[in-house]
């Protein structure tokens, strides 16, 4: 906030001086701040602008005046529906298990900069929301978002989990998953991959996963490991096809330098 003060000089010459008063960011409206960072994400995503205030609403609906654990994967069941996925659905990429410095910043750089593929940051919620928290109170018409995440269920991990059956359940045809084959587990059988998006891959709209296994050095061995074997096995008794390719992080990072969509 800013306000003025004139200050005469000899009597006959007047000079504004503007004081600028800088306000703490811990002072400033929660719910104020979330909303204009939400709305100016989605607004700058390549969909209709027109209906990001309409989005906004309907997202507030599922927390707003409710306590953390009343908020699950069903509260957000509206909001999917008034905002479906519009990407290609045979080009939907799925990633876990991943180290988040090395590779998931990768599979983002790859799809954006290819434009080839689709994760769930690259649909508009998911954009709009990634790095965001949220969360609201019993009785109060505000969004919170501080210590949102210290209970379960919350409002954050109920969207994300609603999010990954959702994207799931939308993909169709060919689908990719980017897993870390440097882990020993690259398919991870808690994680959100094993337990919320492969259980929702619908056969026979999906007719195979092709499991990219981002490596440090190609060998062709480990594709061979047991986890991905109980992943093929998996999909196997839901009619789906499997298959496994290695790739180098470093031919990927080649890819997202070239611009290329073609990558294995």
């Amino acid at each position: 906030m800013s306000s003025k003060k004139a200050l005469p000089i000899s009597g006959t010459l007047t000079v504004m001086v503007i004081v600028v008063v800088l306000v703490p960011s811990a002072l400033l409206d929660p719910t104020a701040e979330f909303e204009a960072a939400f709305l100016k994400k989605c607004v700058e995503f390549p969909e209709d602008k027109n209906t990001c205030k309409a989005t906004l609403a309907i997202f507030e609906e599922a927390y707003v005046g409710k306590k953390k654990t009343a908020v699950t994967e069903d509260s957000y069941n509206k909001l999917f529906d008034k905002t479906p996925f519009k990407h290609p659905c045979g080009e939907t990429m799925l990633y876990s298990g991943i180290d988040r410095v090395k590779t998931t910043d990768v599979v983002h750089r790859f799809t954006k900069k290819t434009g080839s593929y689709f994760t769930l940051e690259d649909t508009l919620l998911g954009h709009v929301l990634d790095g965001l928290i949220w969360c609201g109170k019993e009785g109060s018409k505000e969004t919170f978002t501080e210590h949102c995440t210290d209970t379960m269920p919350n409002p954050y991990i109920s969207f994300w989990i609603m999010a990954s059956v959702k994207v799931a359940q939308y993909a169709c045809g060919h689908v990719t998953v980017m897993l870390d084959g440097e882990r020993e587990q690259p398919y991870y059988d808690k994680s959100v991959f094993a337990t919320h998006e492969v259980p929702n891959l619908q056969s026979p709209e999906v007719k195979n996963l092709v499991v990219i296994l981002v490596v440090g050095q190609k060998d062709d061995t480990k594709c061979n490991k047991e986890s991905l074997k109980n992943l093929s096995n998996i999909l196997k008794g839901k009619k789906i096809g499997y298959a496994c390719k290695e790739v180098t992080l470093a031919h990927i990072e080649e890819c997202i330098k070239e611009g290329k969509g073609v990558c294995w």
